[in-house]
């Protein structure tokens, strides 16, 4: 299902952060938005600290591979994303664009969503986490929506984004833990809808 040969493109000169903007299929994406799980699947998540601040839903997976119950519940085609995402192939070719040595690390992998006045602040990543990858499936997003994944030179919020990345469908954003990044708030009345995978050089243990 992922187009595993696109290509990726710095978002900026300088940055760790690489995107490509057609790594699904318009038949895929239309799969994958009509059978998009509903918000009581999701876990509601709001975090708040010195550093980090985010409002989200959250639905884990997969674990280093492994299915977790919930992904057990979904459609057919949430599968087949599932396999490509963990996939090795996938990984190699996330390997070539960052210069990273991703395999057999370990490896978180969900879905999220914001819903209108939701958002994550400004900050950069653990350095336990080597590499986060976001792939949007949100068809026709409103250039006025909010929702942009906005990668920063610096921590400071007052300076514009080096980029501004709508969430459109079939966008694929990979960053490592060096890169300031934050997602604009939500300002349509549309729930905006992506997966997340995450590797970890030293995945923290629950608290």
């Amino acid at each position: 299902m992922l187009r595993t040969t696109t290509e990726f493109t710095k978002a900026r000169e300088g940055i760790a952060a690489h995107v490509a903007t057609d790594v699904l299929s318009e038949s895929d994406i239309r799969e994958l938005d009509a059978a998009y799980p509903s918000d009581d699947h999701f876990e509601k998540v709001v975090f708040s600290s010195p550093v980090k601040r985010f409002r989200l839903r959250s639905l884990p997976l997969s674990r280093d591979g492994e299915r977790l119950p919930a992904a057990e519940r979904l459609p057919t085609v949430w599968s087949r994303l599932l396999d490509d995402l963990d996939g090795p192939e996938f990984t190699a070719r996330l390997g070539e664009v960052t210069g990273m040595e991703l395999a057999g690390l370990p490896r978180d992998t969900g879905l999220f969503t914001h819903a209108e006045g939701e958002f994550i602040s400004l900050h950069h990543d653990q350095p336990e986490k080597a590499l986060t990858v976001v792939l949007y499936f949100n068809r026709d997003w409103p250039a006025d929506g909010g929702g942009h994944f906005e990668v920063r030179a610096t921590h400071n919020p007052t300076t514009a984004p080096a980029s501004s990345l709508p969430p459109a469908a079939g966008t694929a954003i990979a960053f490592d833990s060096s890169v300031w990044h934050a997602t604009s708030t939500v300002t349509t009345g549309r729930t905006l809808r992506a997966a997340v995978l995450d590797f970890w050089r030293d995945r923290p243990q629950p608290r």
